[in-house]
């Protein structure tokens, strides 16, 4: 990486991304330690240091901070407390890591190490799904899938942004892959996909994977693609729905919790999409109050509790589990208008190197982050950023 440079000077900052990557899947701890020692040799390899200047210059990364620089306004509210704040806060500033994490990506080899080391780990964290169903470790309490690390939302959404990376990466390589590698990767594949339709019940991550084939094939063939895409998504959905009870019964409960909802039936607060709908309910109660500029990054609690306790809603939230309603309460129409700005300015990069990827992959993010707030949650937010230094600031030409 450079001539007459010291040991620690070549070191390149990719190898801990890479390693972040791999953990995501897994365990928190390593993760924020990989991330402190890219950044640390971020700035000591010059070829990266040397990039920071141009990235913080960047439309994506003047949008990003542009963001996180009104929500941390609104903590000057009245109605915000920083007590409150400050677990959104740390959340939100991984988004000032992208120009940083952007200067790690100076070959096309650096972006497959990352990206390849998170499959890696996507597929580990399968391997234990499995172990768990098979008794080599206790089922997680409360639980109805086999998970041996993360949630089951956050292992599905995992498993669908691996799958269409994976899926990405032999397009372009399977004539010159070895027929031992391609049985390799397709058996992985298959454990995989089994695991992720017929074994954890990640709804988010199915509706992922149902989006992800249509905006492949529209980036590819264009909207009579993705129309087929769409077509054939629907009848696979179909044939799991009446040929797989695990399937059925998952995708009819989402029906049923949602009609005791609106019936106002009590048990509607104890199940997964009742409460959410409340969550909901009570969130755009509270926005309507103070649309313009929300209450306030730490007044988010404070601001729907009230309407919450008025319907006789009783279980305490932080997290509406969408992450427009989030920001809107937060930060009102200013935060949800300048995300919105800064999702554009990513979609709109016609000269990304990974054009596809990039936009599946924020795709898959916008749709999610209406039935998720993935930028408060920790993988997912993670994640987040350091796809987007992978594929949105590389160009053609760098």
């Amino acid at each position: 990486m450079g001539v007459g440079l010291s040991f620690l000077q070549r070191i390149n900052p990719a190898w801990f991304l890479a390693g972040a990557a791999f953990f995501l899947p897994i365990k928190p701890a390593p993760v924020n330690l990989l991330l402190m020692l890219t950044l640390v040799f971020v700035l000591v390899n010059p070829q990266t240091r040397n990039r920071l200047p141009g990235l913080f210059k960047h439309p994506i990364t003047v949008a990003a901070y542009a963001l996180v620089a009104w929500l941390v306004f609104t903590l000057s509210f009245d109605t915000s407390n920083f007590d409150s704040a400050s677990d959104y806060l740390s959340k939100y500033l991984r988004l000032l890591l992208l120009p940083i994490l952007a200067a790690v990506f100076l070959t096309k080899q650096d972006g497959t190490t990352v990206f390849d080391a998170f499959c890696v780990g996507v597929f580990v964290s399968v391997l234990g799904s499995y172990a768990v169903a098979l008794g080599f470790f206790p089922w997680p309490e409360g639980s109805e899938s086999p998970l041996l690390f993360k949630l089951h939302i956050t292992h599905n959404f995992f498993i669908a942004l691996a799958t269409g990376y994976v899926a990405y990466r032999l397009q372009s390589v399977w004539s010159q892959t070895h027929l031992a590698i391609k049985a390799l990767v397709l058996l992985a594949l298959g454990l995989a996909l089994y695991n992720f339709f017929f074994m954890v019940e990640g709804r988010s991550g199915w509706v992922a994977m149902a989006v992800l084939p249509v905006v492949i094939a529209y980036q590819r063939i264009g909207l009579k693609g993705s129309i087929i895409a769409a077509f054939a998504v629907m009848l696979i959905l179909l044939a799991m729905y009446f040929g797989s009870d695990f399937f059925n019964t998952r995708v009819n409960a989402v029906f049923t919790e949602v009609q005791q909802w609106i019936d106002g039936q009590a048990i509607a607060q104890e199940t997964s999409n009742g409460r959410r709908l409340s969550f909901w309910l009570h969130s755009i109660e509270a926005f309507v109050q103070a649309p313009w500029f929300g209450y306030g990054m730490g007044g988010f609690e404070a601001a729907v509790t009230p309407h919450a306790q008025a319907s006789g809603f009783t279980f305490a939230f932080n997290n509406p589990h969408n992450q427009y309603l989030l920001f809107a309460v937060q930060g009102g129409v200013v935060a949800l208008a300048l995300y919105m700005v800064f999702i554009a300015m990513v979609l709109l990069r016609n000269n990304s190197q990974h054009l596809l990827l990039l936009h599946g992959f924020v795709l898959a993010y916008v749709l999610l982050n209406l039935l998720n707030s993935f930028h408060y949650d920790f993988a997912e937010g993670v994640f987040f950023v350091l796809g987007l230094a992978a594929l949105a600031y590389r160009t053609e030409e760098s």
